[in-house]
């Protein structure tokens, strides 16, 4: 039996042609029966795995055809690579950043910031025709690569082998060495003895737990974010100034405040007005940087809100929910459940602490831009002390309504597998909702093991 493709129907073409444009950091658009083409003709053609109908790995594609941010954000990602790659045909200067930190400083230097996991997404849409099991199996055989050349033990090995294979044309490599991982630092070192050495390196010192509060730590992390900025001016040539930086800071706290009034308008309906994969990736728009593109995730995410309001206001259900889901919210840094599984299992994800600490921290846009980068970055809830980021999270689980509480840590993440279990134990002992804690096998797949145990905890919610 061959593979089964999902296609979105021609009924609901017209619908979605009446959205807006998709406006990108370049000044061009995309207009909505260009993306449609591209889903119902080119993607399948380039991305079958991404319409494939796979039990165990999840719908890649989106359902909810009703929805026409889910159709964007679908085409966002599938032509991530393309994008990439005419972005450096005209000269755009790219840098490789850890998964934890807002992108404003990159932004104000006009320099495409790319986490691992998107700079994965780039290596992964160079090759084209590939189903799931082809897609994956190429993905772990350059996982395999990069663990034998810097360390089996690393968690995100993410964008080593790509760079110093020469896949990927990265300018810079320069992350925020934060807490949230335990292996960012030696990883931006591990490209000093690689075979590709022209790519520049910073490592952002980041003050380690509880410095949040002390004005030399403030006064030190705006100083390496001031050497971070004129790293990256030395890539593009350009000179970028303090204005640059506010008006940086004022961009993505666009994006935060609205993302956080999305993810704060779902949490406020009876009825979930999508499942747990459409929810997850309409409030990373607040982020902006998910798609390599933070003026195209603005465009998306404006529109977004809009849409979700109808819905809530509608009392709208979100495609493949079922009547009263258990609410699950998931804890730990790159990291999730099978949505469509767990959905059918019984239960929907209504939020995420990785990525929501530093969309709900808003940066001053009043003096000292890099300075007041440096205080809200030292202050992100997700890099406190166990006890502050166990009670910042029970106010986002009781906001969200959650009925369970996941913490998941990848295997070889000693900083998250560390602090699992005292989190969980305050969140239960101060909310009194079932915790569980999850160790996901390195590298991202989903198997049967896994999702049993996901299931099992599911039914005894």
């Amino acid at each position: 039996m061959g593979t089964q493709l999902f296609r979105y129907s021609e009924d609901n073409k017209e619908k979605f042609l009446e959205s807006d444009n998709i406006t990108f950091n370049d000044g061009s658009v995309v207009t909505p029966e260009e993306i449609w083409h591209y889903l119902t003709v080119e993607g399948p053609e380039k991305y079958p795995g991404s319409f494939e109908v796979n039990l165990y790995q999840g719908n890649r594609a989106s359902r909810d055809e009703t929805l026409p941010t889910s159709l964007k954000t679908h085409y966002l990602g599938l032509t991530f690579s393309d994008r990439m790659e005419k972005a450096k045909d005209r000269g755009k200067s790219i840098a490789f950043i850890q998964g934890g930190q807002a992108v404003d400083p990159y932004t104000a230097a006009d320099t495409i910031a790319l986490r691992p996991g998107l700079v994965n997404q780039w290596y992964g849409g160079l090759e084209h025709g590939n189903d799931i099991n082809k897609a994956n199996l190429r993905r772990r055989k350059s996982k395999e690569k990069a663990f034998h050349d810097m360390s089996f033990e690393a968690c995100q090995t993410g964008g080593y082998e790509h760079v110093q294979e020469g896949d990927l044309r990265i300018d810079v490599i320069a992350p925020y060495t934060v807490l949230r991982c335990s292996d960012v630092s030696y990883g931006v070192e591990a490209h000093r003895h690689g075979p590709k050495k022209d790519v520049k390196l910073f490592n952002v010192d980041y003050p380690l737990r509880y410095q949040a509060d002390k004005p030399w730590a403030i006064e030190y992390f705006a100083q390496n974010l001031r050497r971070l900025v004129g790293t990256l001016d030395e890539v593009t040539g350009r000179v970028t100034t303090e204005e640059d930086v506010t008006k940086a800071i004022q961009l993505h706290n666009e994006g935060r405040r609205l993302g956080t009034e999305l993810a704060e308008l779902w949490w406020s309906a009876d009825v979930p007005p999508t499942n747990s994969a459409d929810r997850a990736s309409l409030v990373a728009l607040g982020n902006l940087e998910v798609h390599g593109d933070v003026q195209a995730s603005l465009s998306v995410l404006k529109e977004a809100k809009k849409f979700i309001a109808e819905r809530v206001r509608n009392g709208v259900k979100g495609h493949a929910v079922i009547d009263n889901p258990k609410r699950i919210f998931i804890l730990g840094s790159c990291v999730g459940i099978n949505g469509s599984r767990s959905e059918d299992a019984g239960a929907i994800v209504v939020g995420r602490d990785d990525q929501w600490s530093h969309c709900t921290s808003l940066v001053e846009e009043e003096g000292d831009p890099y300075y007041n980068l440096a205080k809200t970055t030292l202050e992100y809830p997700y890099e406190q002390s166990i006890e502050k980021r166990a009670h910042w999270t029970i106010e986002q689980i009781r906001k969200s309504r959650a009925d369970g509480v996941i913490f998941i840590h990848n295997w070889g993440c000693n900083t998250q597998a560390a602090v699992a279990r005292p989190i969980v134990d305050i969140i239960k002992r101060e909310t009194g909702i079932p915790t569980y804690i999850h160790e996901l096998e390195l590298g991202g797949l989903q198997h049967e093991q896994e999702q049993n145990r996901v299931n099992a905890f599911i039914e005894m919610l």
